[in-house]
């Protein structure tokens, strides 16, 4: 299987840094956003990112 292409490396970046502002805004303002748990969607107020995500394999 080949390696990942560089649009998708490209499009993985922009869906965590989209991820990452939605969550820091819930956060802020204390909204409860969807999560899906356990087999069913549980709507909850994200927790701060402590750790540092790794960077995927190119």
């Amino acid at each position: 299987m080949d390696k990942h292409t560089d649009y998708t490396t490209l499009g993985l970046k922009a869906l965590q840094r989209a991820a990452a502002k939605v969550s820091e805004n819930a956060r802020k303002n204390n909204y409860k956003i969807p999560i899906w748990k356990n087999g069913s969607i549980e709507f909850e107020i994200p927790k701060s990112i402590t750790e540092q995500s790794n960077e995927p394999e190119l």
